[in-house]
């Protein structure tokens, strides 16, 4: 640190007012001369900056001590004026404590010319409160919108799984074509989980219930699909502990963020570089528990590992921000860490973040580990003649023709006897809707008013195709978008056996 050898000797009226701010329990004041240099701090802004003595400050640029380039526009902003005037900036002390002040600079003559002094306070808890508020209104923001392409979105995405569902039946016996047409429906998939994914987080839906998997084997699974993800220039390893590792989560959501992490790890390194995915398990202490917002315990740990640029140290505390993000030059939304974040959070867990300049980042998502309730080992694609069928007749009522003859063609070749009008009218029932002992329906095909009217008087069974998970009428049977071959033909047959068991 440069050493300014300037003797401070304040005029009489500045002596004064600073003599009754020095010992100042609330207000922090630092004096700076003109060329940057800190003369001055006394004890509350030592506080406020994290170091016990005034002389780890004296001495060092005021410029070192803004958080940000924002900051330091504010401050040369001020000063530009002759006179001072009031900022709210970012402080970040030696040692790395950051605190949010308000305040004013005012000139400081006794220091020399274009000396100043700051007065400030503390308004972290205030800045906070306001991020937190414009965060919340960016999330109903999004929430609207997401609302109003998920619809349509789910409804391509269910044509595209249902047909790829059927193809793969016609490819069974061909392994290398069932293969790839297998890979595509589950690609499918994966987007629709997505968009489930992006509809929880804006609109803080819980899901379905998620089932107890073996995070291992979640992620050796996906180790192909990342292999061809992070492309040629990445060496990729997976290394899996002796397992198993039972979480309780949804292991589509599961392999979301491991492949959001992956990327993003992929998008740190400049040229070739390694990725490397770890599952093991971490103890997690009372006091680390404390910093993360965990309790003490056991825990699945999936560590990304890449040796990339790493992460800025005055960003490492803003990297799972709604909205904020690294890559502003790549087109990174900010929305990718954030999502990563809540889902750690709704399953119990944490996400926390390691890195240093130069040398890569590590990222380690932390889930609870399981002990009651055994494994889900449930397979892929589930051959047609295993799957529950039936003859009743059944009515398909949706204004989306490509869902309406996708759904159609599924139940055909379950055997089910299929009606599925062209036109359908809020008003007046299709025809057909006497005779039919199962009524499929897609909700949003009706806008705000989710069903019509007329499907009151229906006494057959009721199957509400929907895009999301709530909110739920007792008595009927849902079918989230977009959903494979098994689960339309399980929910089919749980609707209509369901009413039958109730006559």
């Amino acid at each position: 640190m440069r050493q300014e050898k300037i003797r401070l000797v304040p005029g009489a009226a500045a002596a004064s007012e600073l003599g009754l701010l020095e010992d100042s329990r609330v207000v922090g004041t630092l004096i700076v001369s003109r060329s940057g240099d800190v003369l001055r701090a006394n004890a509350r802004m030592c506080q406020m900056l994290g170091v016990t003595n005034a002389a780890d400050l004296l001495g060092s640029s005021v410029a070192d001590l803004l958080a940000d380039p924002e900051d330091q526009r504010a401050w040369r902003g001020a000063l530009e004026t002759g006179r001072g005037g009031t900022v709210a900036i970012g402080l970040r002390g030696p040692r790395g404590a950051a605190v949010a002040v308000r305040g004013e600079l005012r000139p400081f003559p006794g220091a020399g010319a274009g000396a100043v002094v700051g007065i400030f306070v503390d308004n972290t808890a205030e800045r906070q409160l306001g991020n937190a508020l414009q965060r919340s209104a960016r999330m109903e923001a999004l929430g609207s919108l997401t609302a109003g392409i998920a619809h349509d979105f789910n409804n391509l995405l269910t044509v595209l799984v249902g047909n790829l569902s059927l193809a793969a039946e016609d490819v069974r016996q061909q392994p290398k074509v069932f293969e790839k047409v297998k890979a595509a429906r589950d690609a499918g998939k994966r987007g629709a989980e997505l968009i489930r994914q992006l509809l929880s987080f804006a609109r803080r839906d819980e899901g379905e219930p998620a089932a107890v998997i073996d995070a291992g084997k979640v992620v050796q699974d996906l180790a192909p699909l990342l292999r061809r993800a992070l492309g040629t220039r990445i060496t990729f390893d997976v290394r899996v502990a002796p397992g198993p590792w039972p979480v309780r989560t949804s292991a589509a959501q599961l392999e979301s963020v491991v492949v959001n992490l992956a990327v993003n790890a992929r998008d740190a390194i400049e040229g070739k570089g390694r990725v490397s995915v770890e599952v093991g398990e971490a103890a997690v202490s009372a006091m680390e528990g404390a910093k993360l917002g965990i309790p003490a315990g056991k825990y699945a740990a999936i560590k990304v590992v890449d040796d990339g640029v790493g992460i800025p140290p005055e960003l490492l505390g803003r990297v799972f921000e709604p909205f904020f993000s690294t890559k502003t030059d790549r087109g990174g939304t900010g929305l990718g860490l954030s999502m990563v974040r809540a889902f750690a959070e709704r399953g119990g867990g944490a996400i926390a973040v390691q890195s240093a300049l130069g040398r890569g980042t590590t990222m380690t998502l932390l889930l609870p580990l399981c002990s009651d309730g055994s494994i889900d080992a449930t397979a892929g694609t589930t051959p047609l003649s295993t799957l529950p069928s039936g003859k009743e007749r059944v009515l398909i009522v949706t204004a989306d023709e490509a869902l309406r003859s996708t759904i159609a063609q599924i139940l055909e070749v379950l055997g089910y006897s299929v009606r599925a009008p062209l036109e359908v009218s809020a008003s007046s029932p299709p025809i057909g809707f006497a005779e039919a002992q199962l009524t499929i329906v897609d909700a949003q095909s009706f806008g705000s008013d989710g069903v019509p009217s007329w499907l009151g008087r229906t006494r057959s069974a009721l199957l509400v195709l929907t895009d999301n998970t709530s909110p739920r009428r007792t008595g009927v049977s849902y079918l989230v978008k977009p959903f494979s071959l098994a689960e339309l033909a399980q929910a089919t047959r749980r609707a209509l056996d369901a009413t039958a068991g109730a006559r």
